[in-house]
């Protein structure tokens, strides 16, 4: 295992022009690295309105405690290697959750729990005023982010409908019908899942058994 280690990490990176930029490719993956880039990250500082030692009050024991990682998150898991050749985003189990909330589950947000100075803190702080879920996704926050937070115990599920199984437009009388939530849980759902699939979205369907 180490000597692979070294191996991979002694290969050259290759160059490869995406979008008219030079990419580096990942001797993981295969694929090009994402490059982070500022997109706001430098003003979200200065809008920043809590002081790091404000923030630091909410990040105790007590809180951690108060909101607990699902107990899933101590197990040990394969590494899937993503673009930048990170770890995979979430697990299997985060997502067979959130794919089944809807937008009157209630859910409460853990105070404070993103850093000042962060994109991520100023969005946090907007949208954990939510109260279901309905408002969460009005307040700017989607499937992913709940996916994030609810693995780092920012997110409680207070109750509310939950469904048995992640929605299904085969079975739904008119989707022109479904809620917010809905399209967007069954867009993302579709997505994820041709992901871990290695499928196409049009080679994805999803028919009505036949009877």
């Amino acid at each position: 295992m180490v000597a692979m280690k070294k191996s991979v990490a002694a290969m050259k990176s290759k160059k490869v022009i995406v979008k008219g930029r030079n990419s580096e490719i990942s001797p993981l993956t295969g694929k090009p690295k994402r490059v982070r880039q500022d997109r706001g990250r430098e003003a979200a500082k200065l809008a920043a309105k809590m002081s790091k030692e404000t923030w630091l009050k909410y990040q105790t024991e007590a809180y951690k405690n108060a909101w607990p990682k699902p107990s899933y998150m101590a197990e040990p898991r394969e590494s899937v290697y993503v673009r930048d050749g990170g770890e995979g985003a979430y697990r299997d189990q985060t997502f067979e959750i959130v794919t089944r909330w809807t937008s009157q589950t209630r859910i409460a947000y853990r105070p404070h729990a993103k850093a000042p100075g962060s994109k991520s803190h100023i969005r946090y702080e907007k949208y954990a005023k939510a109260k279901t879920v309905g408002e969460a996704l009005k307040l700017g926050s989607y499937p992913i982010d709940w996916c994030f937070d609810y693995e780092h115990g920012f997110i409680k599920v207070l109750g509310g409908p939950i469904r048995d199984e992640p929605i299904d437009i085969s079975k739904v009388a008119d989707p022109k019908k479904m809620d917010p939530v809905d399209k967007k849980v069954y867009g993302w759902f579709r997505k994820e899942l041709c992901k871990r699939c290695g499928l196409k979205k049009d080679e994805l369907l999803m028919e009505a058994p036949t009877t």
